[in-house]
């Protein structure tokens, strides 16, 4: 019994590193997808602004 409590920490301590690795690359795609965005909209004023 006292393996398993020892495996199943040891997973867990795993399982917060990973989520911890995770973080920044969601972060940067975040901000990536941010920036898609705010380009496409000010693509669009720039033509709106063209066209009128």
């Amino acid at each position: 019994m006292l393996f398993l409590t020892d495996v199943d920490h040891v997973s867990f301590e795993k399982a917060n590193e990973t989520r911890q690795n995770n973080l920044p690359s969601a972060t940067v795609s975040l901000q990536v997808v941010i920036g898609l965005c705010k380009r496409k909209e000010t693509a669009a004023l720039k033509i709106k602004a063209a066209v009128s």
